[in-house]
């Protein structure tokens, strides 16, 4: 059947959808490294389980289950939106080499949303509590029988916070006092940060001077070398603030609650934006939000 003026929309509606998709898809963002993806059914979910899991024992006589501990914490999902508007004379006059690049700028943006959100959460992290009441970096966290921890410091990036940091981490304790064999594996900081980790993490020497006579130098092998990843965000706006990561753990630093996914949509010529202003509208709409994960698996430092 020979096509007419009147499927072009539909078609090109059609054709946008996997653009956008396509564009969507081939987006890389850093947030997946830092998150862990937690689907939702309902406005809003608490995690109660959060920072319940039991440690293994030696089975004797029975099991003993471990109850959720008294902590709850919710987050809310929120609806995000982006759209453009075409005119529907670029449209007749077969303008979709244009068309198609504004989508594609609508599918990155939908992706970097996500980073947005992400990161910007580690760096409110001082200022905002997470499971247990208190500010996700604090000095004083405590569970059950972990007694008084802290993941927050007030340090400069330098070799050897970096290092008081690794071994803060490593000592985290469960609520029954055991050890969770935290093991941190990125370091995120701000783009003012950046050359000052790179130096940290890639230089054979030691990155900080040391005593060497009546002089200082660097002589001796850098044991932060091929330690940790590296992570640059532009969404930190504390210029010296840096974070410490271990992103192996089923539940990361941030949460990603996912209730509806990212979805391609057009209003056309018979919608009243098409009627009245002679336009198209395309756009994107999903329903997600952002929240924190364990405080165990991050260290933050704040400076000044």
């Amino acid at each position: 059947m020979a096509v007419v003026k009147s499927d072009t929309p539909r078609l090109l509606e059609a054709g946008l959808k996997t653009v956008f998709f396509e564009a969507y898809d081939a987006a890389i963002g850093d947030w997946e490294r830092i998150s862990t993806v937690v689907p939702s059914e309902q406005d809003s979910e608490t995690y109660a389980w959060l920072g319940s899991v039991p440690g293994m024992r030696e089975f004797k006589d029975e099991r003993m289950p471990a109850g959720l501990l008294e902590h709850e914490y919710t987050i809310k999902n929120k609806t995000w939106e982006a759209s453009i508007a075409v005119d529907r004379a670029a449209i007749e006059d077969d303008l979709y080499g244009q068309i198609k690049l504004r989508v594609q700028g609508l599918a990155r943006e939908a992706k970097r949303h996500i980073d947005e959100l992400v990161f910007s959460m580690l760096g409110k992290g001082f200022t905002t509590v997470c499971h247990d009441g208190q500010y996700f970096f604090d000095t004083d966290h405590s569970e059950g029988e972990s007694g008084t921890q802290s993941n927050k410091g007030t340090a400069a990036l330098s070799a050897s916070a970096l290092q008081s940091a690794i071994t803060a981490m490593s000592k985290f304790k469960d609520d029954k006092g055991k050890l969770l064999g935290i093991i941190p594996d990125v370091l995120v900081v701000p783009p003012d940060l950046q050359w000052t980790a790179l130096e940290l993490l890639n230089s054979t020497y030691y990155p900080e001077l040391i005593a060497a006579g009546a002089g200082e130098q660097k002589l001796s092998a850098n044991p932060l070398k091929g330690r940790l990843d590296l992570i640059v965000s532009p969404y930190l706006t504390d210029t010296d603030n840096w974070f410490l990561l271990a992103t192996k753990w089923v539940v990361k630093p941030v949460i990603f609650q996912s209730r509806v996914p990212v979805e391609f949509a057009a209003l056309e010529s018979t919608s009243e934006n098409g009627f009245m202003r002679d336009q198209f509208i395309y756009g994107v709409r999903a329903r997600y939000n952002v929240g924190f994960g364990l405080w165990q698996t991050a260290y933050g430092s704040i400076v000044g």
